[in-house]
């Protein structure tokens, strides 16, 4: 019985639009610049993340400061 109950809500929420396309993602230029300010997120400090919007940046082998402008 909770198949059949299970079938039938899916089958509305098809019906009622719930499983439409979204629409696409803005593309790289479109979207705001960021400050980033990256911290930490691993024990060891290899791994670093903005507190901002989150971007991920691994360092290097041997890499001490990756943003220091040679």
């Amino acid at each position: 019985m909770y198949i059949i109950e299970l079938f039938i809500k899916l089958k509305n929420d098809f019906k009622s639009g719930k499983f439409k396309k979204k629409p696409p993602l803005k593309k790289e230029e479109e979207i705001e610049p960021c400050d980033h300010l990256f911290i930490p997120i691993d024990s060891t400090g290899r791994v670093l993340a903005c507190s901002k919007c989150g971007m991920i940046y691994k360092l290097k082998k041997g890499e001490v400061n990756p943003f220091k402008d040679n």
